[in-house]
């Protein structure tokens, strides 16, 4: 199904028509042929989602050069490019082992807390969303947060039609109103424990 693509597309199109800063700051997407290629090569299956998502948009352009808050599509939100997905998964997942090889992180707070999706095939959990946080979470091992893609971008797209992620016009970057938020995370994610225990 492309249900992923759809709630892509509306959100692009909300955004767009709020004239939400963030969507200037997105490229446009790569193609099926090197996304695939790309995910060959680190032996991982080429999920439906991800393909959908990086055909989408490629992430943020340059988001180390940026506010955090004005590249952020939700909370600890930065979309990274596929480039840089993988060597950020190099690094963190191969070298410093900061988590499982089986996650592969598809967004960045920017500073150093990551949303990664399981891609282990043999478990309940595969295709489901991870943050990986020792800040906020007080340990290095990922909680789950969204029940999978589809539910993250459901997820985003309902907060900010209830005006609970909003651009400050001031300054452009992302203010959150947190009940809103936890409250709709809660309903449309239920198998995510991370929303039940903050």
């Amino acid at each position: 199904m492309d249900e992923i693509k759809e709630v892509l597309q509306e959100l692009e199109s909300f955004l767009s028509k709020l004239e939400c800063p963030i969507m200037v700051h997105l490229q446009k997407g790569v193609s099926a042929a090197k996304i695939t290629d790309s995910f060959n090569n680190m032996r991982f299956p080429v999920r439906t989602d991800i393909m959908q998502l990086y055909e989408w948009k490629n992430g943020v352009i340059d988001l180390f050069k940026k506010k955090t808050g004005e590249v952020e599509l939700f909370t600890s939100g930065i979309m990274m490019p596929l480039e840089l997905a993988i060597s950020m998964y190099a690094l963190e997942a191969k070298v410093q082992k900061s988590f499982k090889k089986e996650f592969f992180p598809l967004f960045t707070s920017g500073g150093g807390d990551y949303i990664l999706i399981h891609l282990d095939e043999k478990k309940k959990t595969y295709g489901q969303l991870f943050l990986y946080s020792p800040s906020i979470l007080l340990n290095d091992k990922p909680v789950s947060i969204y029940d999978s893609l589809y539910g993250l971008f459901l997820t985003t797209l309902e907060v900010y039609k209830r005006r609970g992620y909003y651009f400050n016009s001031s300054d452009n970057t992302l203010e959150v109103v947190y009940e809103i938020e936890k409250e709709i995370a809660m309903e449309l994610n239920p198998k995510s424990e991370f929303w039940r225990g903050n």
